[in-house]
């Protein structure tokens, strides 16, 4: 840094962000003593900027522990410059327009390692609504999920199974690693995913991976989401893979080319 912006420069607010910076997908939990180790600073300073984005909601305690957390301020925070991004900016447009002439309500979803983000979604009266999650980890039970999956790198993948722990979302989600790995085997050669009533009782869905074109890497999906009563798997298929597949490829060529 130069010396004359050295007086500009907060330390304070410096060592706040290092310590919300310690907390990723692998430490989704630190203690006072493990951030004093990493940051190579004193108990009694950490406790100082700890507490303080305690009382701020950017970390929570654990209860009964001394463990800490990210807060819900640190995730809204997450969200509303997601929400700012420009690859928010370039796919809204286009699933906008989707959404008028299918009347569905499409989900848009960005990969982050082993975990979906909400990117973008709009909503048909048809379909049921839900509390839509920020953060997922239920790649297994979603459309958005299996269509990443699919696509993801063979290493990458293994690496996923290997440490997937199976949570029944409902009575129709997979439960067995080698089921979950046929499934994505069809996913793959077929190029979208579906799920029948896996995530929420009543929802059924079906969705192809979003790509980066010129890395050749999946960086998220996209999901029709459609009332089961009213449309079986079978049905899904026949009316909107084409449909599906069409956005995904368009996203992709756009979010590609935004990436220049």
């Amino acid at each position: 840094m130069p010396d004359n912006l050295d007086s500009y420069f907060s330390k304070t607010i410096e060592k706040g962000l290092l310590i919300l910076n310690l907390f990723d997908k692998d430490h989704t939990r630190r203690s006072l003593t493990e951030i004093s180790k990493v940051l190579g600073l004193n108990k009694t300073s950490i406790y100082r900027y700890v507490n303080t984005l305690v009382e701020l909601g950017y970390l929570k305690r654990v209860s009964n522990t001394k463990i800490l957390k990210l807060g819900p301020k640190a995730l809204s925070m997450g969200y509303q410059i997601l929400q700012s991004s420009e690859l928010l900016l370039t796919v809204k447009p286009l699933i906008d327009q989707t959404f008028k002439e299918l009347n569905v309500t499409i989900d848009s979803v960005l990969k982050d390692g082993d975990t979906l983000i909400a990117l973008y979604r709009r909503e048909s009266k048809n379909t049921i609504n839900f509390r839509h999650p920020l953060v997922s980890r239920s790649l297994y039970a979603r459309a958005t999920g299996k269509a990443v999956l699919a696509s993801m790198e063979a290493n990458e993948l293994s690496r996923f199974i290997a440490d997937i722990q199976f949570e029944p979302k409902t009575k129709n989600t997979i439960r067995k690693s080698e089921d979950l790995i046929a499934e994505l085997e069809l996913t793959k050669k077929r190029g979208y995913s579906l799920t029948d009533e896996e995530y929420l009782p009543g929802l059924s869905a079906i969705g192809a991976p979003l790509m980066n074109f010129k890395h050749n890497t999946v960086i998220g999906a996209v999901s029709f989401d459609l009332p089961a009563y009213e449309y079986p798997v079978k049905s899904i298929e026949q009316k909107y893979a084409d449909a599906i597949k069409s956005l995904a490829s368009d996203l992709s060529e756009m979010i590609t080319v935004a990436d220049d």
